[in-house]
């Protein structure tokens, strides 16, 4: 162990045949004992290999002018993931219901009667109390779910303030954030709000009266990632990243790359790859960077990973859907209208030959993310493609970022090999603006841990 003299070193492949034998709340508590015992039960998936599959199951999208998300799927997924999330309507009232984050298979989300964290994969939910509502002259800032299955099974939420208060912008010699910030924190082992008090590490992100820092993400996604123990969470209009560690109660703030020019900020897409924490940005329409965060070194600062212009690789995606309006195999549910959009037929593809209460594929062929639905770069009749493109998540564990084609299709472009594959369609038939655009949107991965049968969805959720 780490800082343990008397600590005798053993093969990793040793220790690990150790660590295999242990039950799973050993495991889990041996997990936490040091970062070399963490990187062998991670890296050998010796926790739950089986309740915690490395796989993206669909991505939930959130868009401009819808009152309720869609969720884009494989047709192996099971169907109505959303309708099993039952948003609460309002009987002849505007009703909408919003995905605010995801985190490790847990979903948060807000309708007509407030927060909920559920998990998809088996139908659990939890309604939040309300959080204690904003001082006057500010407005309620955007929550942020933390849930690692591997440690524990308990969920926190915390409500992190995009850039500074009126108030303070008013005090010229004030830091952002302060020395000693106060967050806003839900605890599921409390089931309450309570005022947490988070102390800072390294240097302020400026002034509070700079005007960097009075960004926010009013057009964007407030993008946030759980990675190795702490929360990520972009502010200031993604000017800065606060990493935030519930562990120690102790933040960091982190600012972006220095070659990203000011007005690019808000486009900047944080995520999770197999790569750690890591962030991406187009500029010039199609020339993609990626960054990863390394703090390998005692130090952190972002490092540029992937510099690539995309614009030859998605052509042929384009074209496939401009001549042959072929969708991708990937089916879109929409909560709006309840609809389901794609070219499969769902009655055919949901078979379940398997009893397994919480099984989540129903049928025996997921989507193979390494060879499903690629498209021909070098085939005849490419057209020029003159759309936008965006990111609308990371794939977690591969090196795979997913693209939002002109608010058309959705695909997934491989980093290290520039492969494209072609997903399925990205918005609703029935689309009521020109310049509608994707809010924000969320990789779904699944957590197949059992929940108590009294938190079922049917038993929280009124008709």
């Amino acid at each position: 162990m780490e800082g343990d003299p008397m600590a005798v070193a053993l093969p990793a492949d040793a220790l690990a045949e150790i660590l295999r034998r242990l039950p799973l709340r050993s495991l889990a508590t041996a997990r936490c004992v040091c970062k070399a015992w963490r990187a062998i039960v991670d890296g050998r998936r010796l926790l739950l290999p089986e309740l915690l599959p490395h796989s993206v199951r669909g991505i939930f999208l959130m868009y401009s002018d819808r009152d309720y998300p869609a969720f884009l799927s494989h047709p192996s997924m099971e169907p109505d993931i959303l309708g099993k999330l039952k948003f609460h309507r309002l009987p002849g009232q505007w009703n909408r219901a919003y995905v605010l984050g995801h985190c490790n298979g847990l979903l948060l989300y807000k309708d007509m009667q407030g927060l909920h964290v559920a998990n998809p994969a088996t139908q659990w939910r939890a309604s939040l109390p309300p959080p204690p509502p904003p001082l006057p002259g500010r407005f309620d800032e955007p929550p942020h779910l933390v849930f690692d299955p591997a440690d524990s099974l308990h969920y926190e939420v915390l409500i992190v303030p995009e850039s500074p208060f009126i108030e303070e912008r008013a005090e010229p010699s004030k830091e952002w954030p302060a020395s000693v910030w106060a967050l806003c924190a839900f605890s599921s082992r409390t089931g309450q709000w309570e005022e947490r008090a988070f102390v800072r590490e390294g240097e302020a992100a400026g002034m509070a009266s700079d005007e960097v820092l009075q960004g926010s993400n009013a057009f964007g996604q407030n993008c946030s990632a759980y990675w190795q123990g702490a929360l990520f969470v972009q502010c200031n209009g993604g000017f800065t990243v606060m990493r935030i560690s519930l562990s120690n109660n102790k933040y960091r703030v982190i600012k972006m790359p220095t070659d990203i020019g000011e007005s690019e900020y808000e486009d900047v897409y944080l995520g999770r790859s197999k790569e750690g924490l890591c962030c991406a940005l187009f500029h010039d329409w199609y020339k993609l960077r990626v960054w990863i965060l390394d703090d390998s070194c005692g130090t952190i600062e972002w490092v540029l990973k992937h510099h690539i212009d995309i614009y030859n690789s998605v052509s042929p995606v384009t074209s496939v859907f401009g001549e042959n309006d072929e969708e991708g195999p990937w089916i879109l549910e929409d909560a709006d209208s309840g609809e389901h959009y794609g070219q499969q037929n769902l009655q055919d593809v949901n078979k379940d030959e398997d009893d397994n209460k919480n099984a989540l594929v129903k049928t025996k062929v997921e989507w193979d993310s390494d060879n499903d639905n690629m498209v021909d770069s070098e085939s005849e009749g490419v057209q020029s493609f003159f759309g936008c493109v965006g990111v609308i998540g990371f794939h977690p564990y591969k090196d795979v970022i997913f693209l939002n084609l002109s608010i058309e299709r959705a695909a997934a472009y491989h980093l290290n090999t520039s492969r494209v594959q072609l997903l399925g369609k990205v918005y609703p038939d029935d689309c009521y603006s020109n310049a509608a655009y994707i809010k924000s949107s969320f990789p779904y991965t699944p957590c197949l841990v059992a929940d108590s049968p009294e938190n079922k969805l049917e038993d929280n959720v009124e008709g």
